[in-house]
């Protein structure tokens, strides 16, 4: 962008997010600092690089966050699951609050770290589910307890489990280069640990193959709080700063066979390299790049 268009763009995006305010429009509240934050700190202690670094936010404000190839419920929803992956704190703290002002609901933050938590972990999404919870408070959307409710909601039966498991697996065309059953198989990554074949296979991998199929793509996947679509950019969100190659080549081919663009995920990788790093943003670039390859998207 030239310097005015991302001028212009930062001004936009920073009015919809409406950063550290709880709410939209410049008189709502200010967002208090999480207890123990770093953003505690007064300002006057700041030096003077630290303006340096608020002028790159800012570009990464306008030249990322304003380009027109995701909405801004899609690229918060990317950058909530990274900060959880990376247990960035104050991040999270303060992307749950410019969520809720982008429009996501707190049933949709809490199913964002659910869902990631498949593929960060559990710890990740009970640490996330604790900062949202914070904001919540601060926003009056649930009220302090004295003690805490039990949970109202079922986990699936095994039964349950399995038909959401084939269900959301058919749409996801697993291992395909498309939905289409007859699909050609996708090819591993070459040198990851899935290009290591083996005649027979441990009793326990039996064990775990079930797990992530039944808990991870039935119980979690399967859920209807967020569409496939999102939970597709969500967990390709994860696996790009969490470096996990093998399982990134899996799941940008299953965004493609849900009609996630090629571009779109660009803009994914893009997005999350402003919280991962760049070099993780490369990485997933060149992951992604054998996939297109397979799919004649490119050539090699």
């Amino acid at each position: 962008m030239k310097d005015e268009e991302r001028a212009a763009a930062g001004a936009r995006v920073m009015s919809q997010l409406n950063v550290m305010r709880m709410g939209r429009g410049p008189d709502a509240p200010p967002l208090p600092p999480r207890p123990g934050s770093p953003l505690q700190v007064p300002p006057a202690t700041r030096l003077p690089v630290e303006d340096e670094a608020t002028a790159a936010q800012a570009y990464a404000y306008g030249e990322v966050w304003g380009r027109p190839g995701l909405d801004m419920k899609t690229r918060e929803h990317c950058v909530l699951a990274a900060v959880q992956a990376l247990c960035h704190d104050d991040q999270i703290h303060i992307h749950t609050n410019n969520a809720l002002n982008v429009g996501l609901t707190p049933e949709e933050i809490h199913e964002t770290f659910l869902h990631a938590g498949v593929y960060a972990g559990i710890t990740t999404w009970h640490n996330a589910t604790n900062h949202a919870r914070w904001v919540f408070l601060q926003r009056g959307i649930v009220q302090p307890a004295a003690a805490l409710a039990p949970p109202g909601a079922r986990t699936m039966t095994q039964a349950e489990r399995r038909a959401a498991y084939e269900r959301v697996a058919a749409a996801l065309g697993l291992g395909r280069l498309g939905p289409a059953a007859d699909a050609p198989p996708l090819r591993p990554l070459p040198g990851g640990p899935q290009a290591v074949t083996a005649r027979t296979r441990l009793p326990i991998e039996e064990e775990i193959s079930q797990l992530q199929a039944e808990y991870g793509y039935g119980e979690v996947w399967g859920r209807p709080g967020l569409s496939l679509r999102t939970r597709s950019f969500i967990t390709m969100a994860v696996l790009q700063v969490e470096h996990e190659n093998d399982q990134l080549h899996t799941h940008v081919n299953n965004a493609l066979n849900l009609g996630i663009t090629p571009e779109e995920v660009h803009e994914c990788f893009m997005q999350v390299g402003v919280y991962g790093g760049l070099s993780g943003w490369h990485n997933a670039v060149n992951v992604a790049r054998d996939v297109f390859i397979q799919r004649g998207v490119l050539e090699a």
